[in-house]
């Protein structure tokens, strides 16, 4: 029998019962709390817990989350959880004129927004900060640097309000400054991390295989690549002579962009061989992703690329003009048009789709990949394939025309929800945190070295059910050194948030469980419990060799463990909570929030493929 959570803010039966999220949510009632869980495991119940006792206690709630689909999920989830009005449950956006937002905040109990709305209101003076009880960070890792959502953070501290913070993450960054720089911006002064194998968490994570493919490059391939590296080292070198790159040899594309701040700098400081170096840079990087395509992404995906720089030349870009003009480049582009290259890569996803399909033909997929010329051959690829209905999903972008608007990507998300398209082929606008089926196979078309986009990626399987994730590595490419960085900052985060968690402690704040938890209580069947006492229960049944949670202390005459006739009369099994809908987790560690290199316009320039939900 199943147990669910009993509040009076809360509509009966809407939210399952699990004994972390109860732990979480004493935490965060008592102090600005950091939460971090695999993908798939709660955040959103126990933001909605928090919500709800906020407005138990007559306050009212912020929600914040980095973009707009995101938001309009969360929007929905509330209106179906919140026993409240509908009405004093809204969303706003920067589509929206800032005096009309400016009323329907005043009036609203429950707010969902993007962090710039919320950044750009409260610098108006339409919206006060002081007016809130709680505010909740969803996808907190993006509170950092100048990003909005650390802005939003320093503009709450800087207010009497909010009482209560709760950032939710899978994935915080594996840098211990970066987890600082959220803590700080936050006001965070505890944090709630567990892992997948914490006895906690064990009864709700469900069977995950990771598996790596590893792809040859074929020998035509590499001999297209050949040139191109031969000419990369000939502005190596130019640029080693003159200063700017400090080894021999090729290089990748962190010192490049290394080389490129030096050069900068000798610009301000008037040096006249700088300009020059500043034009060999850009096309050294723009030669760097070239070959990196080739080589690692397919033979079609640097095709498409060369053909968007050459009509970016046509239309005046110099830029792309400089390099597209090489003959290198022009007899690149002409083999690429002449010859049937293999695509090994494409041919792997293919295989593994068709292999799906077979075993289970109401499968849905999902493929991730960090270029959208590589979206469009998978796309091209899979049409090719019996009952494969792929769908793109890309983000929004500056450039008219070149990404999906806000209500385009509702729709797509809502088709693959319902069954019209069962492959979703995303960027990286859809890693995090969206609501959508959770797939029976996860692909990674090549590896990021970001462990933050790694978790966020693999969250999308094995949320309900058993998942599984490839990931595709092209051999003797970049592909190896970014999968082995991947999990090698996933492990470094969890010790970076131990070492965070442990510089906290002195903050910490004992009360019973029962004074932060008193206004819950858990409904199995006819049968209602203190949320505290079940909680112990569930502790002592899932964590056996423990006796207590950490820092939960009861007051001298009372007792915080479960009468022998109570754990008698309840057993085990109806203590069980159900599988709690939601979707989010991939595969390798999370990585701190890079950005993706675009294929369009100006290489040298990296990108977020997403929708940052700009005002």
């Amino acid at each position: 029998m199943s147990a669910s959570i009993k509040h009076p803010c809360l509509i009966a039966g809407t939210v399952d019962a699990r004994g972390h999220q109860l732990d979480a949510l004493r935490k965060c009632l008592a102090q600005p709390t950091l939460v971090v869980l695999p993908t798939g495991q709660g955040k959103t119940a126990i933001a909605w817990m928090a919500i709800a006792q906020t407005l138990h206690e007559s306050g009212k709630a912020i929600m914040v989350a980095p973009t707009n689909p995101l938001i309009e999920q969360h929007f929905q989830d509330l209106k179906e959880v919140l026993s409240i009005d509908e009405s004093e449950i809204i969303k706003v956006s920067g589509n929206q004129n800032w005096q009309k937002r400016e009323v329907m905040m005043k009036e609203a109990r429950v707010v969902v927004a993007t962090p710039q709305v919320i950044r750009n209101d409260a610098q108006r003076g339409s919206l006060s900060l002081d007016d809130y009880s709680l505010i909740v960070f969803d996808e907190a890792h993006h509170a950092t640097g100048n990003q909005a959502m650390a802005q939003v953070g320093d503009l709450f501290l800087d207010s009497t309000g909010p009482t209560r913070i709760l950032a939710c993450t899978a994935s915080p960054g594996w840098r211990i400054q970066a987890i600082d720089e959220v803590i700080k911006r936050l006001g965070i002064e505890r944090i709630h991390n567990l892992r997948s194998n914490d006895p906690l968490l064990l009864p709700y994570v469900q069977g995950l295989e990771i598996t790596e493919v590893r792809t040859e490059v074929p020998d035509e391939t590499r001999a297209l690549a050949k040139p191109l590296e031969e000419l990369l080292l000939q502005y190596l070198e130019r640029l080693g002579r003159l200063g700017f790159i400090p080894v021999k040899g090729l290089v990748g594309i962190r010192i490049l962009m290394d080389s490129q701040k030096r050069i900068s700098l000798a610009i301000k400081r008037g040096n006249p061989q700088a300009f020059n170096a500043a034009k060999m840079n850009a096309d050294a990087i723009r030669l760097h992703n070239l070959v990196s395509l080739l080589v690692s992404q397919g033979p079609l995906t640097a095709k498409k690329s060369l053909e968007r720089m050459e009509e970016e030349s046509k239309k005046g870009s110099r830029t792309q003009a400089r390099l597209i003009s090489n003959p290198l480049i022009q007899n690149l582009m002409a083999q690429l048009h002449s010859l049937q290259l293999p695509n090994p890569k494409l041919e792997e996803v293919k295989e593994l789709v068709s292999q799906t399909f077979k075993t289970n033909p109401q499968a849905r997929l999902i493929i991730f990949t960090n270029y959208r010329d590589t979206m469009e051959v998978i796309h091209d690829g899979l049409l090719e394939i019996e009952s494969s209905r792929p769908t793109k999903f890309f983000g929004q972008a500056k450039k008219k025309g070149s990404g999906m608007s806000q209500k385009e990507q509702l729709a797509r998300l809502q088709s693959f929800r319902e069954g019209e398209f069962n492959i979703l082929i995303a960027t990286s606008v859809g890693e995090e945190g969206l609501d959508v089926p959770s797939a029976d196979l996860v692909i990674f078309h090549e590896p990021v070295a970001s462990e933050i986009r790694t978790i966020q990626r693999r969250g999308r399987t094995a949320r309900h059910r058993e998942g599984r994730v490839v990931v595709l590595v092209a051999e003797g490419t970049r592909d190896e050194g970014v999968r082995h960085s991947a999990q090698a900052r996933e492990e470094k985060m969890h010790k970076s948030l131990a070492r965070a968690a442990r510089s906290l402690r002195g903050k910490h704040v004992l009360e019973t469980l029962e004074e932060r938890l008193q206004d819950f209580s858990i409904n199995i069947g006819e049968n209602n419990l203190k949320a505290a006492t079940w909680m112990m229960n569930e502790v002592e049944r899932l964590t056996p060799q423990l006796k207590e949670i950490e820092e939960i202390e009861a007051p001298a005459n009372q007792t915080t463990t479960v009468s022998k006739q109570m754990k008698d009369d309840i057993k085990p099994q109806q203590l069980r909570p159900r599988a709690q809908t939601s979707i989010d987790s991939f595969l390798p560690p999370p990585v701190e929030q890079t950005p993706t290199t675009s294929l369009e316009g100006d290489w040298s320039k990296p990108i977020l493929d997403g929708n940052r939900g700009e005002e």
